[in-house]
């Protein structure tokens, strides 16, 4: 009892003050000129010097090859990335992807890769901020449409690549992401220092699909439209495409079911605040989310995940009918 006590008496000495209040004086650590402090997986934080690593490796893991492309998945072994034509569709099957000519209703043969799970990011894990609702209603989404307009460039241009969308995603063995993206830079299906769209599907065994990239002007508003188009069983079909405008229809066969909804900003390679579009915000907005004839009941949850430049989300309304999320890019 009384080393008890004299244990309580020592931490009270060897408390210090800081900004938050008092702290035990060895939590309270001092940063260099040239130390930052990180955060684990965990959320443990620590300092560390800073990285001098380049913008084209600041995102991949230590054991991550300098061979690998980008997508909105993340980076991929380019022989996973396919881009599907006019009259083609995707179709899964055996926990795979596949391309399939819908007049002659054969496969297209997709090269065989052997890739280690540590070459494979998990999904989302360049996400910024975003925004989600998961369909727990029991009804199928038969659609969700968001409108935005295409932001201006960023400020400073050198290798970033951002991706802004509206996505859903499935869950399961080999789940992924169907999206209509639009992005600024270069990315796997192509780019550069404009803006351009596709449509992608990305799996979580690596595999990613896009449409042709078709290039877009500033101010121009886009339409990211995603219906259910077909359902047997538990498995369900979908499209993804920018409302009008050609060569963006990606048709996708045979998954499960697709749930989790957001409004996504997503980025790699930024070294500086000025690399985000030079405007405060992008409105997300005419959201429109239907299960079957119905509009649901939204509660949209904002995640703030990446914050250096004051990046966050501001949920403006949950309609089914004329939703908005705004993403702050500082």
């Amino acid at each position: 009892m009384a080393n008890s006590k004299n244990d309580s008496k020592k931490q009270k000495q060897d408390l210090v003050i800081t900004p938050g209040g008092p702290r035990p004086a060895n939590f309270v650590h001092p940063v260099g000129p040239n130390q930052v402090v990180d955060v684990d997986r965990e959320g443990n934080a620590f300092v560390t010097f800073r990285s001098t690593e380049s913008p084209k490796t600041k995102f991949r893991s230590s054991n991550m090859p300098n061979n690998l492309v980008l997508t909105p998945g993340g980076f991929r072994h380019p022989s996973l990335v396919h881009q599907v034509e006019s009259g083609q569709a995707l179709y899964a099957e055996a926990g795979r992807m596949r391309i399939l000519d819908l007049s002659s209703k054969a496969f297209l043969e997709l090269p065989e890769v052997a890739i280690g799970p540590e070459e494979i990011p998990a999904l989302g894990s360049g996400w910024i901020v975003y925004s989600y609702w998961n369909n727990g209603t029991g009804n199928s989404i038969s659609s969700f449409s968001t409108a935005w307009k295409v932001p201006p460039t960023p400020t400073t241009q050198k290798n970033q690549i951002i991706f802004l969308f509206n996505g859903i995603q499935n869950y399961g063995e080999n789940f992924g992401i169907l999206q209509p993206v639009l992005q600024w830079g270069s990315s796997a299906a192509g780019g550069g220092p404009y803006w351009s769209i596709a449509s992608w599907y990305v799996t979580s065994k690596g595999q990613a699909f896009h449409t042709p990239l078709v290039k877009v002007g500033i101010g121009q508003t886009l339409l990211g439209l995603m219906t259910l188009s077909g359902k047997s069983g538990t498995r369900f079909n979908y499209n993804s495409e920018f409302r009008g405008i050609p060569g963006t229809s990606l048709p996708v066969q045979n998954i499960a079911e697709l749930l989790w909804c957001n409004e996504t900003l997503e980025a790699y390679t930024l070294t500086q605040c000025s690399d985000y579009p030079s405007t405060d915000h992008t409105a997300f907005q005419e959201i429109n989310i239907q299960t079957g004839s119905v509009f649901p009941t939204l509660k949209w949850t904002p995640v703030n995940a990446v914050t250096d430049c004051g990046q966050h989300v501001v949920v403006i309304s949950d309609s089914a009918t004329s939703g908005e999320v705004d993403i702050h890019y500082r």
